[in-house]
């Protein structure tokens, strides 16, 4: 849910969704979007999860209180208790400026319970955390830390009591006065609602009794005017008078409408989703976006294809022909794409699409080299299985259908080799185990549901296994997968090298304890073949959805696991085939590209008439209504991309694979 900073000259909202995304209200006269709320940053912040967050006065600069949630691995996930962090990010160039660790809240106060204000004001930055404690009577103590906003150097500490609020205030609105002097935050109390006053210094005023309440505008500094809603007593805030200025507005509850209408606008409403229909690497990527009005889903998504290794910007991908007006569904892997309606199929090859056989049924297609498989429709009194079709492409002749016996409750993985010249392909199906079937027949030969492969049969309903994911080696003999154990046992999941002609389990080493409560398919990918690969899931506790990079290990040792860009839910993500990066996605037709390591190379997307990019040291190029949004950095000001002094930044476009180059060089 986003969270409102009113301040003086605008309102900003932020979410912690899509990394730490920054809303604004375009404000253009005459423009078609004016009214509509526009991501103006978003923050490749992993691991973090945003307190409190405030601007500084020009707008360029967010400082925020941050969780650290990063877990390690300690032969287990484990996952330490929370460090918080005050860090400053620049919006423009998206970089951080610096980060300091806060010092620790008294063990004594055996409370995990905290809140957090960042105030940034005329006598400089201040940390506030307060939390409930238990001795030697339940009031809240709150630990206030001084910080230098330019280095972020730990100034002096001072602890302060209260015992008259209810803890604790939930950061959904901070509305800011016109000089910074004061602060009102929306508070969460078991009695009434109400909101709580900060001064610059970080302490707290303070505490007004209403739903809804903000600053005046051009109140007195002094002694600044606080609107509050007219169904609120001012009997009850008698004791404000003294500091403060009380007077029931009708207007005041703007402050709470402005919010809900934000809210509303970017969950479900008249908003343009970046919905991945199929995002994939290899030679390009392909991505699609949907306009969502109501519950109604426009009939043809908008769809983009950049080259991964050339110059140049996202353009839009052409319709199918004669799909102008049909519902497409598109869906692929690899550098394949595959457009499909309920009548026709068809394959995107360099010059266009080129239409192929059409399968029995709709459903997401996943291919590696010739062979294809077809998750279907589900099937089953219980609707609980995918039926699977296998497909084979022919040069000039399409791709030829076949029905097989594999079934599986995901959206499955799966790898094609050959045993003793006879063709096979070994699916992960979730719950139904790993199933070897003959390419040719179709049929089903060989079944694991743990502990290696036996007859065809059914895998019980204990839950003794799951199998996701497969990666398989170069020499094509074995293949890594994810086996998750019993959900009732923790730390009992493992990453098995299994022989895939027998099924015989070569070796195993623990796996993180994922989250498998949401429908997560768990794929993987090689990022360096035979030593390290990709898995994408939801740790447990967390309940963030991540890229995990696995170290296989060697002579005995322990695994070696490296997590980034942890999101709120389960992700718009693709992954290169040959894991040379790794792209999630966000609203706004916009999308992220990484390095195996976690490190942001370059954002890129697309506008109605133009496209966009940026690489991570403020080179851009732009085209169209993309360049409207733009700003290029000159030493610390954010200058429209018209300004002659932006010339020094602004390219044609960008190769992946060149940027990916730079980030390598870089360190040296």
């Amino acid at each position: 849910m986003p969270s409102l900073l009113a301040l003086p000259e605008r309102k900003v909202w932020w979410s912690e969704a899509n990394y730490l995304t920054f809303f604004d209200r375009q404000q253009s006269a005459g423009s078609a979007d004016e009214g509509r709320f526009s991501a103006t940053a978003s923050l490749p912040i992993n691991n973090l999860y945003p307190r409190s967050i405030v601007l500084t006065p020009d707008g360029a600069d967010a400082i925020g209180i941050f969780l650290v949630v990063a877990s390690t691995w300690e032969g287990r996930i484990e996952h330490p208790p929370h460090t918080r962090v005050v860090e400053r990010w620049n919006l423009a160039t998206r970089t951080r400026r610096w980060s300091r660790t806060l010092p620790a809240m008294p063990e004594r106060d055996n409370s995990a319970d905290h809140a957090d204000l960042v105030t940034l004001g005329p006598h400089g930055l201040y940390a506030t955390r307060c939390m409930r404690v238990r001795e030697p009577s339940w009031d809240i103590r709150c630990h206030v830390a001084a910080l230098d906003e330019r280095t972020g150097a730990l100034g002096p500490t001072e602890t302060l009591s209260y015992t008259d609020f209810w803890f604790s205030w939930t950061g959904q609105f901070q509305h800011v006065s016109a000089g910074r002097r004061f602060t009102l935050v929306d508070a969460d109390g078991n009695r009434s609602p109400y909101f709580l006053i900060f001064d610059d210094r970080g302490r707290r005023a303070g505490w007004v009794n209403a739903s809804c309440a903000r600053f005046a505008e051009g109140g007195s500094e002094e002694r600044p005017t606080i609107l509050i809603d007219e169904q609120s007593s001012l009997e009850k805030n008698a004791f404000l008078y003294g500091r403060f200025n009380l007077i029931k507005d009708a207007s005041a509850c703007q402050l709470q409408t402005d919010s809900n209408k934000v809210i509303a606008h970017t969950n479900t409403q008249d908003l343009r989703h970046s919905g991945f229909r199929w995002i994939g690497g290899g030679r390009r990527i392909v991505w699609s976006s949907l306009s969502q009005r109501a519950l109604e889903w426009d009939e043809l998504p908008k769809a983009h294809v950049l080259d991964v290794d050339r110059v140049g910007l996202p353009v839009p991908l052409p319709a199918p022909p004669g799909m102008e007006r049909e519902r497409v569904l598109l869906s692929g892997s690899g550098s394949d794409l595959y457009a499909q309606t309920k009548k026709r199929f068809f394959h995107l090859e360099e010059t266009g699409f080129v239409l192929d056989t059409a399968p029995p049924a709709p459903g997401y297609v996943l291919n590696h080299r010739e062979d294809v498989l077809l998750a279907g429709h589900y099937e089953g009194l219980d609707a609980s299985k995918f039926r699977l079709l296998l497909g084979k492409r022919q040069p000039g002749e399409g791709i030829t259908w076949q029905r097989i016996s594999a079934v599986s409750q995901f959206t499955p993985d799966f790898v094609s080799f050959e045993d003793a010249g006879r063709p096979r392909i070994l699916i992960a199906g979730g719950k139904a185990g790993l199933q070897w079937i003959d390419a040719r027949t179709g049929q089903m030969l060989l079944r694991s549901c743990g502990g290696g492969a036996e007859p065809p049969g059914r895998c019980s309903d204990k839950g003794e296994t799951d199998y996701r994911g497969l990666v398989m080696s170069s020499a094509r003999k074995t293949a890594f997968t994810m086996h998750l154990g019993l959900q009732s046992i923790r730390f009992n999941n493992s990453f098995d090298e299994i022989e895939l002609s027998t099924g015989k389990i070569l070796r195993s080493f623990p796996a993180p304890d994922w989250d498998t409560a949401a429908p997560l398919d768990l794929p993987m990918g090689w990022v360096e073949k035979e030593r390290r690969f990709w898995i994408e899931g939801m740790l447990t506790q967390s309940r963030r959805a991540s890229v995990t990079v696995v170290t296989i290990p060697e002579g005995g040792a322990a695994p070696r696991y490296d997590s980034f860009a942890a999101l709120g839910w389960y992700p718009n993500f693709g992954a290169d085939p040959e894991g040379r990066f790794f792209m999630f996605g966000r609203d706004y037709d916009t999308i992220d590209v990484f390095a195996p390591d976690g490190t942001l190379v370059v954002t890129l997307g697309a506008r109605d008439d133009g496209a966009f990019a940026q690489a991570r040291d403020g080179r851009f190029a732009c085209t169209g209504s993309a360049c409207d949004e733009f700003r290029c950095v000159v030493g610390d000001v954010a200058r429209p991309v018209t300004d002659p002094a932006c010339a020094a930044f602004r390219v044609e476009g960008f190769s992946i694979l060149e940027e990916l180059a730079r980030v390598r060089k870089a360190p040296e």
